[in-house]
């Protein structure tokens, strides 16, 4: 009965959108219906669109390149990364793609990107844990782990990807190659439109160079120099949940095994960012996106000047409460590599498990500066004292409280597996995945093989979920 009233109202809440007079738009001689705004930042948008011919749902990413601000290479290196790595399991494959002139005579030289997405329903990992606070629900372990372990195995592509290697081979390189190549033909035919404009205002050659886009963080043009099979390792540089938002605006609010309904009539969200970690239909398997923040690893910093600029790129790409120490403040001599994903990934299994990251709960408790409590690696479970004061012993249980809730009235802690609500319900194996990912010192954390090691450990050892079903199977990939 249950799957007929969702199959009801998913039909229903697609026939709202069918109205006439919705604009469309073209992508490659394909047609789409506009049916929301999903979010907007910057220089992009994203729309749910309808493909008119399949009523396919996709979401489409608009992104406007006026010249000298956002360069059509930087705006299609998301695309061209997800072609590096695709097919992957566990990491977004962009549909299609198209770079169109944007007819703006104040700056003939502005160009418009689209880069068409699949679009998932569940929404992000941020979107379940919203859905876990209104509905005083919890993550079934095992379950997540098994998230999680999709989740590793996509950054292990990333980490150990090698040139021409898995998973897509010297095709999904030479794809990814033809987007540079069609990204840069598309700057130079808008610096010739801005110079040919420039000429005839009489503007100085000077203010036309300082018009020039500036490049960063390559995608294939990383890998000149790196022989076929060798290791050319990237780092995503942004995991994470996705981005908090206002519980009116979470696509569902249902458990993994529950189908959830069509898409939602709710307001658009302003700087919204897709969230990086999608959970796929069926709600057994997390799909890794946004590359844009994708950057060549290892990075040796070999100057100050460099020091800085690492630094200001991750406070650019790489979200406040899941960035890793070393990219807060970046040393001259110094490395950094893949483990700053390594970081973030604990962070973000650690929101899962608790309602927000844990230098947020930290900093909100302790009333400090939350770039402190990274650097100072000052974190604790709900039930334990902080990491930065030796950490792992569990703290006294007042008594009287009610179950569900946090001694200290934390209201992001959802209620744990044991009802006491302390935090205890946590199993020691997932606590002990959270902790290694968490270690200040980058060469102390495990790598990616280590990390998927531990979680597959951990899914061997946890009892079975109550009702374990769709959500109990193991992700593929």
């Amino acid at each position: 009965m249950a799957q007929i009233f969702m199959d009801l109202l998913s039909s229903l809440t697609n026939c709202l959108f069918c109205f006439p007079g919705s604009p469309q738009l073209k992508v490659n001689n394909r047609s789409f219906k506009l049916l929301r705004l999903l979010g907007e930042g910057g220089f992009s948008y994203v729309y749910l669109v309808q493909d008119t011919s399949t009523s396919q749902l996709y979401a489409l990413k608009k992104i406007r390149c006026p010249f000298g601000q956002e360069s059509v290479s930087l705006a299609l290196k998301e695309a061209e990364a997800y072609a590096l790595f695709s097919p992957h399991p566990h990491i977004i494959h962009a549909v299609d793609h198209a770079v169109t002139s944007a007819n703006d005579k104040s700056d003939p030289g502005s160009k418009t990107v689209y880069i068409l997405l699949p679009y998932y329903r569940r929404g992000n990992l941020q979107d379940a844990i919203n859905a876990n606070l209104v509905n005083h629900t919890q993550f079934p372990e095992r379950r997540l782990m098994i998230l999680f372990l999709g989740v590793a195995k996509a950054l292990k592509a990333m980490h150990q990807y090698r040139v021409k290697g898995a998973p897509g081979g010297p095709q999904s390189r030479q794809n990814a190659k033809k987007l540079r190549q069609e990204a840069e033909e598309a700057d130079k035919d808008a610096a010739r439109k801005a110079r040919s404009r420039r000429k005839d205002a009489h503007i100085s050659e000077e203010e036309d160079i300082e018009q020039e886009p500036l490049m960063n963080g390559e995608v294939t043009r990383s890998q000149e120099g790196v022989e076929d099979g060798e290791m050319r390792a990237y780092a995503h540089r942004d995991v994470k949940p996705g981005t908090l938002r206002p519980a009116w605006d979470i696509p569902f609010l249902f458990p993994f095994d529950v189908p959830p309904p069509g898409p939602t009539l709710t307001p658009p969200t302003p700087d919204f960012k897709t969230g990086n970690i999608m959970i796929s239909d069926s709600g057994t398997s997390p799909i890794l996106m946004d590359l844009g923040s994708l950057a060549p690893s290892p990075v040796h910093i070999t100057s100050r000047a460099l020091a800085l600029q690492t630094q200001d790129l991750a406070a650019e790409h790489s979200t406040l409460p899941y960035r890793a120490p070393e990219l807060f403040d970046t040393k001259t001599g110094t490395v950094i590599d893949a483990k700053t994903d390594i970081w973030s990934f604990g962070c973000t299994l650690f929101a899962c498990l608790v309602g927000k990251s844990p230098f947020e709960m930290r900093s909100e408790e302790t009333g400090g500066s939350l770039s402190i409590c990274v650097l100072g690696g000052d974190w604790r479970f709900p039930d334990e004292e902080s990491m930065a004061n030796g950490g792992g012993r569990r703290k006294a249980k007042k008594k009287g409280k009610g179950k569900g809730r946090e001694a200290d009235g934390e209201r992001g802690v959802v209620e744990e597996n044991d009802g006491d609500g302390d935090g205890g319900g946590i199993s020691e194996g997932v606590r002990g995945v959270v902790r290694a990912c968490l270690r200040v010192e980058s060469a102390e954390r495990p790598d990616v093989d280590e990390v998927i090691g531990m979680i597959e450990k951990v899914v061997a050892e946890l009892p079975p979920d109550d009702g374990d079903g769709v959500g109990g199977e193991e992700s593929e990939g």
